[in-house]
């Protein structure tokens, strides 16, 4: 399966957005582009943050968790990820979800984040999507500390006179695509939206979508 090596590469250009101390390439960063600035600005409130010895584990999920919702479109993302059973859904039942969602996010790629030493992201040019105008593609390079290189594309739309992430496109895999792949099945065996709750939220407290750690 491909899962557990896009979550450990998209976990990775997360990572590196948010904490690469080394400074990007001036000749590859598109800096001067807004959604590129973004991006960077990120990146260096969460140097602040999450690098700091001082802080809790507890402190350090609730700063994750406000990058989190400050930089990705959680509902769009959601709403993407279900489909067609968003529509059919209660208010109450897409506000579950969007909370074990976001539980769910946190679980999988925050202990990640401690498994990454010497990476940086050299931030390329910033453009619109040639599929779809709306969104603005910022391209980037992850580079882990092996010196391997991953390509991630990140998928920006405007929001209020800022960005949102909807999308990161690790070497060809979509975010946004896998996470609806995984999921379509288990909504339609699980009778829809509530029984997907219920699932998210039994598989989170057994601590099922933390990652395993193994040697790559």
């Amino acid at each position: 399966m491909q899962t557990r090596r896009f979550a450990i590469a998209l976990a990775g250009a997360l990572l590196a957005a948010a904490l690469s101390i080394s400074p990007l390439a001036p000749s590859e960063a598109d800096i001067g582009h807004p959604a590129s600035t973004f991006l960077d600005s990120v990146r260096e409130r969460a140097i602040a943050g999450l690098t700091d010895p001082t802080r809790s584990d507890e402190e350090r999920e609730a700063l994750f968790r406000n990058l989190l919702n400050e930089a990705f479109d959680i509902r769009l993302i959601g709403r993407f990820v279900v489909g067609r059973y968003w529509r059919k859904a209660e208010a109450d039942d897409q506000e579950a979800f969007l909370r074990a969602f976001e539980d769910a996010i946190v679980q999988r790629f925050l202990p990640l984040f401690s498994q990454f030493q010497g990476e940086q992201l050299i931030i390329g040019k910033a453009a619109p999507d040639r599929k779809n105008p709306k969104y603005t593609v910022v391209t980037s390079t992850y580079i882990d500390s092996q010196g391997r290189g991953v390509k991630a594309d990140w998928r920006l739309l405007e929001r209020d006179g800022g960005y949102k992430v909807f999308d990161v496109i690790v070497e060809g895999i979509s975010m946004a695509i896998t996470l609806r792949s995984e999921y379509a099945s288990v909504i339609k065996n699980q009778g829809g939206l509530p029984g997907l709750v219920v699932l998210l939220r039994d598989k989170l407290a057994k601590g099922e979508f933390k990652p395993a750690v193994t040697a790559e």
